[in-house]
Formats: C-alpha cells, structure tokens, sequence
C-alpha cells in the first residue's frame, strides 16, 4: 500500500525535497511505500494551452529526478476525465488503483474540480484515503516560478540555489553556421525541446559532457549583423574535440559572465571570447 503526494513538480526544486522528505517520513511511519503522482505534460496545456509555463525540466527528466528521492513515480495523462473528478473521486480513484491509503497534501495544493485544499480535506478520510496536511517549510522561499523569474534574469546562480543543482537545458545537437569554427571556438549548436525554459540572452559559464563550456544564449548580432535574428544556444567545450551532431546532451549553466554585444569586428568578438574562455577555466 501506499502513501502518495501529487502535483507538477517542475523542476523537483528544494520545496519539493522538502515535502518528499515529509512523504517518506509519513510513509515510514506505516508501513507505506512512497509515491509521487505527476503528470506527462502541464495541467495548463488542457485548460489554457497558452498560459503553459515554460518547463524547467522535461517529464523524463523529472522522473529521474523523483526516482533519485527514492519514491515510486507514476506519470498521469491530465486528461478530461481526470480534470472533471473531484477531489473525492479522485482520492477515491488513487485508493482502488493505486493502492493509496495516505495522502499527503502540499500546504498550497488544491486537487479536484472542485480545488479541494487543506482546510476542506485535512484530517478526513475519503474514499478509503487518509488526507494530511503538509507543512510549509518556514525559511525556504522556493518556488518553480521563483526559479523561473530568476532565469529570466539571467541569474542562474540564484537558479541553481533554489534548485539544489545547477540549472540544466536538455536538447539536441544540431548542424549551424559553423562559423564559430571560422574564428577559432567551434560550436555546439543545441535545439532544445519547444517549451523548455531558457536563461535570458547572455553569455554564460557552464558544463556539457563533463567538460567546462562557453554558453552563449543570443541572436549572434556581430556575425548575423542584426538583432532580430532567431534565438539560439552555442556551447563552445574546453578542451574538447569530436562531432557531437544528433546527441541529446544537458547544458548545465554555472554563471553569467555577461550580456550579449554586438561587436564592430570578428577580432573585437574573438578578444571577447577569449576573455569567456579564460573566466570559465578558472571558475
């Protein structure tokens, strides 16, 4: 049997350690295996696709992520069905197919069509589930759009505070320009998945395959010569040479180390480059 708790956990930030530490806490006080119900996409992308926020982690990812806490993981398709229950049903429905008999509920959760929280549900036992009440940590300010606000920011250290780990974009390498190659610093091209939450434009120290890496977030202004040009992701590795084209690879960004400029030449770019790679290697 077990004891479950249930929510998007993007991110699986240090407010979500916080309430898997009280999950399996109040699991091993029964006898109970921990579980997490979450769910393959955002509940927003059924009920108003255009409000969806931008993902700080994929479902995969996610779930590697939960499975490190050491809890059970069942991924939910948040479907028509599932948004009409009621919290009744839907405790009802987690206790007959699930096998849960104890639910732990986030102090700002609301679950069902009816947005059933703490102070209707805690203390009673529905549908052959116990309902408890979660407490909020009382120093732990952390949040997915918390997290969210400081990537906008390009405040990636802040990111990774909140986080409990460096903040990583997951994507594919794919065929550029090359023109990083041109000037010395060839470059990894990454397409990341469409909803993934990006630092704001900047150029970045961080790691990729176990090696440091120049991050650039931009519209290339100095070899595009405008502004307006699509958004991409360049990591230039350190130390490293091989073709990387098609590899799913983890962008994990360390600190800001500047804005983006338009430089008045290729040399006044490669000077700034250069500057990049030095900060990195000594961070």
């Amino acid at each position: 049997m077990k004891a479950a708790v249930t929510g998007t956990f993007d991110g699986v930030h240090l407010g979500h350690r916080f309430l898997l530490d009280a999950l399996r806490s109040r699991a091993a006080e029964r006898g109970l295996e921990p579980m997490v119900l979450t769910f393959n996409e955002h509940p927003l992308a059924l009920m108003a696709p255009d409000r969806v926020p931008p993902e700080l982690t994929s479902a995969a990812r996610r779930r590697a992520l939960l499975e490190a806490e050491g809890v059970e993981v069942e991924m939910l398709e948040f479907n028509e069905a599932l948004r009409a229950m009621t919290a009744e049903e839907f405790l009802t429905m987690l206790n007959r197919r699930y096998g849960v008999e104890l639910f732990l509920l986030g102090f700002n959760n609301r679950i069902g069509s009816d947005r059933a929280g703490a102070e209707s549900l805690a203390g009673r036992r529905i549908g052959g589930v116990e309902v408890v009440a979660a407490t909020e940590h009382p120093e732990l300010l952390v949040s997915s759009s918390r997290i969210r606000l400081a990537l906008a920011e390009g405040n990636v250290e802040a990111a990774a505070r909140m986080l409990g780990r460096p903040f990583a974009v997951e994507g594919t390498v794919v065929s550029g320009r090359q023109l990083g190659r041109t000037i010395g610093f060839p470059t990894a091209n990454v397409e990341p998945a469409p909803n993934a939450a990006i630092p704001a434009v900047g150029v970045y120290a961080g790691r990729m395959l176990g090696h440091k890496a120049v991050i650039n977030v931009g519209r290339r202004p100095t070899v595009e010569g405008r502004t307006d040009a699509p958004l991409s992701i360049e990591a230039h590795l350190l130390d490293f040479s091989g073709d990387l084209y098609g590899r799913h690879v983890e962008l994990e960004f360390t600190r800001r180390l500047r804005g983006e400029q338009k430089f008045a030449s290729l040399d006044e770019l490669k000077n700034a480059i250069n500057k990049d790679v030095e900060l990195t290697r000594n961070l």
